[in-house]
Parts: C-alpha cells; structure tokens; sequence
C-alpha cells in the first residue's frame, strides 16, 4: 500500500490564507460557482461555504430564468445571469475569477459537460462536483485530456463508480491505491469522500482524514465541502493542501455542532474553526 499521511493542520497550516491591512476584496479571492436549476440549494450552500471560508468576492452564474430565485436568496454572495452560453461564458473567463466549482444542483446534462470542460480550458483552479462528475461517465478521457491547471474531483463513492468504472474497495488500503491511481490518471487532485476521505495527488501525495464525524452524512455537506476548497484554492493554496484544509476544517465545524446537524449549520461555524487555526 502506498504511504499515507493522517489528515492534521500540520499538513497546511501554514498555508491558509490570512488577509492583512493591504487586501482588498479581490486580492482575498473570486470564487465564481456554476449555478443550477431547480435544485438551486446545492449552489447556495456551496456559495455560503466559499464565503465563510475566507473569499473576498463569491458569485453563481445562474440561468436568466432563475434569476429570481437566486437574487432573493442571497445577499453578499452575487446571483449573475445568463441568458445564452456566451455570456455563460464571458462569467467563467473574467480575469477577476480566481476558481471555479460546478456541480452541486447542476444537473446531468450535455451542458454541464460542456460547461465543466470550458472551465478546464480557462486555466483557472476547478473544483469538480455531484452532477458535473456524472456527466462524464464513459468519458474520462475527454475530462482527463482537458485538465492542464489546478482541479480537485471530489465523488462520492457512486460518482467514483460511474467516472473511473470500478466500485470503491472497503478495505482501505485497496481504496487508497485506488484514489491514487485515479488522481494520476486524471491528473487531477482527488477527494473520495467517506468515513475515510482519501485524497490523492498525481505526485503520489496521499492523505487520510480519518477522523469525520457521522453527523455529516446529511444531505449537502458535500456542497459545503466543495464550496470550501474552491474558495481556498481561489485564495492561492494549492490544490491538495486547499483539499485536505477544506476536509479537516468540514470535519471539525461538524464536530463543534454536534447531532441534528443540517449541511446549512456548516458554514456558520468554520469561521470559528479557521480563527482557531489562524491564531
């Protein structure tokens, strides 16, 4: 079995982000997240998430007919609209955009693919989530040509399945030779999430968090998480650290709420978590 490291703020504590009298909303990050419909929930946590997570600016791109929905939910976080796949565009290429996340709530669908591969081809850090995973099942050579920059795939087991074709192994030695060989054949930075969350990077970096609460198998912590490492990674830290950050950070805020936690508690605590840390 490869050499793993356990999952601990030593690994990366010295690389989060911390602003100073000099930073400014846009040097503290722009997390832009593809927004879907009508599951627009997903989008929103992951949103919230990014923001509590230190990033100066977090937008959705949302559909011009959910525009509504979106802009009478949020308030800080920026709902922008579009209404063809220019301008859909024009959002993911903005110079000001420091990382991408698609998936939560985007659906499986061609345009999903097709937005997740025009974000690879920006060259900005991409988060890849949920449906956007799914969407390349049968296609993991398109998704793996295409990754040339900074990108973190976080499946679940079933999405870990459906793109790379074979079941999770159990046992944990097995399944971190797994993630691993996925991340190099993706050479992407990969995030299995579990009771084990395996993250793997194409150097052959290998790290375990293993000490996750139960209480965060609820429905959209997995949104919170994904929205977590987009805003580290939009914040400058590199891709596996920002990963295993967002992980134990998830992990801990989980563990300060304690039971009858919902996916919408999350965001609320990690300032109180990454205080902690920065201190």
């Amino acid at each position: 079995m490869p050499d793993y490291q356990s999952n601990t703020p030593a690994l990366w504590q010295s690389l989060l982000p911390q602003p100073d009298a000099n930073s400014h909303k846009y040097s503290r990050g722009y997390v832009l997240i593809q927004g879907g419909y009508p599951m627009t929930g997903a989008a929103r946590l992951a949103a919230l998430a990014a923001a509590r997570s230190g990033a100066g600016i977090t937008a959705i791109a949302v559909p011009e007919n959910a525009f509504s929905i979106y802009a009478s939910q949020l308030l800080s976080v920026m709902a922008k609209p579009y209404s063809n796949i220019a301008e859909l565009h024009a959002l993911i290429l903005d110079a000001r955009v420091g990382a991408l996340l698609i998936g939560p709530g985007a659906g499986n669908s061609t345009d999903t693919r097709q937005t997740t591969l025009t974000m690879l081809q920006s060259g900005k850090p991409v988060v890849i989530d949920a449906d956007a995973l799914s969407t390349f099942t049968r296609q993991l050579d398109k998704l793996s040509k295409t990754i040339t920059a900074a990108c973190v795939l976080t499946p679940h087991a079933g999405e870990f399945q459906r793109l790379f074709g074979i079941n999770p192994a159990s046992n944990l030695d097995e399944r971190i030779s797994q993630v691993l060989q996925a991340s190099q054949q993706t050479n992407a930075v990969i995030l299995l999430k579990g009771a084990h969350t395996v993250i793997a990077a194409p150097d052959g970096r290998l790290i375990v968090n293993e000490d996750a609460p139960p209480t965060l198998a609820t429905a959209g912590a997995g949104d919170v998480l994904a929205g977590m490492i987009s805003s580290l990674l939009a914040q400058g830290m590199p891709a596996l650290e920002a990963a295993a950050a967002a992980a134990w950070i998830h992990s801990e805020a989980a563990r300060l709420f304690g039971i009858g936690l919902m996916a919408e508690d999350l965001p609320e605590l990690v300032p109180q978590v990454l205080e902690q840390l920065l201190a």
